[in-house]
């Protein structure tokens, strides 16, 4: 197994990161991962223009959907906001969300989504298991030994099960704007928009800092043989 830290684009700031629990995940199989914390300044999104072969193609995909997802649902979460406040944004992330995760893992041909441990998750769906959960629990325990939940990164390319070339996970941490939806002290109109959306809704009560669940980026092998 391999597992390093890398510099990486921020992948949900402000608003963005106040709805992790709204874009349905495809599970992959058990490989726990040792996260270790991100190394280094980040690294800009890919260039579409660039005539240079990447020297990791497998994780130049993963980043860039990863950043892909992350900045059409900011957009669409920004939009709501400013014209409807957080009860819209709730609405964009039960309905939009999905959808926006659903073109991005086609265009780019991998699985993707976003978790959250147990007990914390907003969605059902999105509890972490397997991997997903053992990567988690390692963020946590860094982030409990003082480090930054904005800088708990994984990549996995070895031991993983076959038809799996690549795996990728960074935590996401709780920032000021997530705290309308995801704080202690939820308003009663926010609160209610989102019981409509999520009866089992577990994802209050964070603080600023906390870890709050993780993206998740797994890249299939080419089936030919080769690696896409």
């Amino acid at each position: 197994m391999t597992v390093r830290g890398f510099g990486f684009a921020a992948l949900a700031v402000g608003i963005t990161l106040a709805a992790t629990a709204c874009t349905s995940a495809t599970q992959g199989g058990a490989n726990p991962a040792r996260p270790l914390q991100a190394q280094g300044a980040p690294l800009p999104p890919p260039s579409s223009a660039s005539t240079t072969p990447s020297p990791d193609p497998a994780l130049e995909r993963a980043k860039t959907a990863a950043v892909e997802f992350s900045g059409r649902l900011r957009g669409k979460l920004q939009a709501a906001m400013q014209q409807g406040g957080p009860t819209a944004a709730v609405e964009v992330c039960h309905a939009q969300a999905p959808a926006i995760a659903e073109t991005v893992m086609a265009k780019h041909g991998v699985r993707m989504g976003r978790v959250a441990l147990p007990g914390r998750h907003r969605n059902p769906a999105q509890e972490a298991g397997d991997w997903q959960l053992a990567t988690l629990e390692a963020f946590q325990q860094a982030v409990d030994g003082g480090a930054l939940a904005s800088e708990q990164v994984s990549m996995v390319r070895d031991g993983l099960p076959d038809g799996v070339a690549l795996r990728m996970m960074r935590g996401i941490a709780t920032e000021p704007g997530c705290l309308a939806c995801h704080g202690k002290d939820v308003a009663t109109p926010i609160r209610n928009a989102i019981l409509a959306r999520y009866p089992d809704d577990q994802a209050t009560g964070f603080d600023v800092g906390d870890l709050r669940g993780a993206l998740w980026v797994e890249v299939p092998e080419d089936p030919t043989g080769g690696m896409q």
